[in-house]
Parts: C-alpha cells; sequence; structure tokens
C-alpha cells in the first residue's frame, strides 16, 4: 500500500504539519503508519483535508467538521 509522509501531505494539501497532527489528535484524520517518527497517511486523506477546508471555508468549525464526520448531529 502507498503511504504518503506528513511532509508530502503537507505541501500536496497546504495543510501545515503542526495542523495535521493536531487533525489527528482531535480525531479528523488518522495516520496508517509511522516511518522513525514520521507520520504515514493513506492518500485518501488528502480527500478529506480536502473537505475540511471547504467546510472551513462554508463556515463550519473543525468541531462542526468533527460532527460531520461521525454523522451526528451537532
Amino acid at each position: 500500500m502507498l503511504l504518503l509522509d506528513i511532509g508530502e501531505v503537507a505541501e500536496r494539501s497546504g495543510v501545515p504539519a503542526s495542523a495535521l497532527r493536531y487533525y489527528e489528535e482531535i480525531g479528523l484524520i488518522r495516520s496508517e503508519a509511522r516511518r522513525g517518527l514520521r507520520r504515514q497517511y493513506d492518500p485518501d486523506v488528502l480527500l478529506r483535508l480536502s473537505l475540511i477546508g471547504l467546510g472551513k471555508t462554508a463556515g463550519f468549525s473543525l468541531e462542526d467538521c468533527w460532527a460531520l464526520r461521525r454523522g451526528q448531529p451537532h
């Protein structure tokens, strides 16, 4: 399985690595593995990050995005 390094995800998505770690901490995304200390992500994370960005642009908070991911009303 092809995994993307956190740096590559940050570069492709425009989301800083610090934000990726925070999104993982609050459950919006998850890493699949680690290579040394660096998180590795499934390429599908790029779509999820696009949707989070779209939600933020539409005025949703990260908490709202999390609720939508879980399918729970806020």
